[in-house]
């Protein structure tokens, strides 16, 4: 296991990501976030995955909310982002 602050594990994301190491991520010395390399998907325990989707989604609700964002708008924005993706 190692240390890094947050601007040391930023700097150095690529090198510390090639340790195979688990990281914990430090902000004025408390830890913040940790970074936990698995070899493959399936190695995530499924409480994990399941609280991941709902924190995530709880924050696009939010932010589509505060934005005052309708489904047909996103749905339409999202019809000519893929029409125009195809196309280059």
């Amino acid at each position: 296991m190692q240390l890094a602050s947050i601007r040391d594990f930023r700097i150095g994301l690529s090198s510390y990501t090639k340790t195979g190491q688990l990281i914990l991520v430090l902000n004025h010395g408390k830890m913040v976030g940790c970074y936990m390399p698995l070899k493959q998907s399936h190695d995530i325990p499924m409480e994990f995955k399941k609280e991941f989707v709902a924190h995530l989604g709880k924050k696009i609700a939010s932010s589509l909310s505060s934005r005052r964002a309708k489904e047909k708008d996103i749905l339409s924005d999202f019809r000519a982002f893929k029409k125009n993706r195809s196309r280059q």
